[in-house]
């Protein structure tokens, strides 16, 4: 039998600080929050996900560290992508929860 599983990924703006908390550094740098939801395929061993917030990014990878190796590049190009190009993040709201077998991993995302 055939699974689809998917990955779900919500993002949001952290707090930050307005300066280093360090004093004399320089500001703060941008973090979202990504909210992953994986599952693992009972017969091949592989885990597969999609981030749910935007649109587009999917994976599949023979372990878990993989998968959200490969997702949270691709969700972290995109922001940059959105940010250098001067254009809004599309988050998708609201954010998709587990299903049936899923687990949920979060995230925070540096830029």
């Amino acid at each position: 039998m055939d699974y689809f599983f998917e990955v779900c990924a919500v993002a949001s703006p952290l707090n930050q600080l307005p300066d280093s908390s360090c004093g004399g550094g320089p500001g703060s740098v941008p973090v979202y929050n990504c909210l992953v939801i994986l599952v693992r395929d009972s017969q091949t061993g592989r885990v597969s996900g999609r981030v749910a917030n935007l649109a587009g990014i999917s994976g599949e990878a023979s372990s878990e560290r993989d998968l959200l190796f490969l997702l949270t590049r691709r969700f972290r190009e995109q922001l940059q992508l959105c940010v250098r190009e001067g254009r809004a993040i599309s988050w998708v709201d609201p954010a998709e929860v587990p299903g049936p077998g899923e687990q949920q991993r979060f995230i925070p995302i540096h830029l």
